[in-house]
């Protein structure tokens, strides 16, 4: 498993759970490098700006979590860390893993948009994809049928 969908999870994720996750991400074993985890109200500040911090020691390069639920600050920590983690693996731009990178959407920046994809992209009869705003996500194209947001 590559990329992880836990959005909407609403009831089921407080900070015992964010914690418990952070840990799995963290082992050397866990390959999950895209992760969605928009619409989670029950974790408290305290645990984000953790799992924040937390998210160093991960293989996570690409993601989403809700702007409602975490500070525009948070969320900028958040990125300058994924964006870092970028340099650990190649799992993101590689173009034998295109089958994965193309299903990893609705995150802040989504792995399809990387320049040494593209012409990867269009051997392999991808390129409609980048033009399916409701596929990747573009806030306010969703129509509430998934967790928008802008690339």
């Amino acid at each position: 498993c590559q990329s992880l969908y836990i959005q909407n999870f609403n009831k089921a994720m407080h900070d015992d759970q964010m914690m418990h996750l952070l840990r799995i991400l963290q082992s050397p074993k866990c390959k999950i490098w895209c992760l969605n985890i928009g619409e989670t109200y029950e974790v408290s500040t305290r645990v984000w700006t953790k799992f924040a911090r937390g998210l160093k020691k991960t293989k996570v390069t690409h993601m989403y979590a809700s702007e409602h639920t975490i500070s525009t600050e948070l969320k900028e920590k958040f990125r300058n860390v994924i964006r870092r983690n970028r340099k650990k693996h190649d799992m993101h731009i590689n173009p034998n893993n295109l089958d994965v990178i193309i299903k990893c959407t609705h995150c802040w920046w989504n792995p399809i948009n990387a320049k040494v994809l593209r012409p990867y992209i269009r051997d392999h009869g991808y390129e409609h994809i980048l033009m399916d705003k409701e596929l990747l996500g573009v806030k306010g194209t969703t129509e509430g049928k998934y967790n928008a947001d802008a690339i």
